[in-house]
Parts: structure tokens; sequence; C-alpha cells
């Protein structure tokens, strides 16, 4: 008995060949990429908006490299968590102000 689609097995073969050769992706060189910083914790880049604003674009960076996270320095990885994190707090805070003065309180 024979196979019921062999032509399209045959294409989807053919686009997994040419999805992996991918000419758009450019070569991971780390041309520009910052691992010169120094660490700071959450509590320095809430009270420093200059500071994380900079590391922000750093991180930013690092992401659009295309390069693994897992290839990162440590310094890369626990600026942009902590940046991150930052980020997050200043937005609750926030959040909670706005949410207290729709309240009345």
């Amino acid at each position: 008995m024979p196979r019921p689609y062999p032509i399209t097995a045959g294409i989807f073969a053919g686009f997994a060949l040419l999805a992996g050769c991918s000419k758009s992706e450019q070569p991971q060189t780390g041309n520009g990429l910052r691992s010169d910083m120094q660490l700071h914790d959450t509590a320095y880049y809430v009270a420093n908006e200059a500071a994380r604003v900079e590391m922000q674009g750093v991180c930013d960076k690092w992401k659009a490299s295309q390069r693994s996270p897992f290839s990162w320095p440590s310094v890369v990885v626990e600026t942009c968590n902590n940046v991150a994190s930052a980020n997050e707090a200043i937005r609750r805070t926030k959040d909670r102000d706005d949410f207290k003065k729709g309240m009345g309180i």
C-alpha cells in the first residue's frame, strides 16, 4: 500500500532545509557588546535612573545579539536581571500610587 502523501513529506523536508540555511542571521562576533560594567543591586538602579537607562541599552544590545544567554558573561546576566527587577519595582510603585490616587487614599 503506497504512502498517501509522499510529495508533501518531500516539500516539508525542503522547507526544513531552507529554514536551517537562512542568510538573515548575522555572524555572532560579539562586536559592540559591552561587559565592562560594575555589578549593582536592584536598589541602586531604582535610585539611579541614568545608570538604569544606560544599562538597559547595554542589555538590549545583548538581547538583540542572538547569542545564547548561556554564553553571556555572568556580570551581564546579573546586571540585566537587576535592571529588569528595578524597572518592575518602579512600575509596581507607580501602579500602586495610581491605584491609591484613584481610590482617594
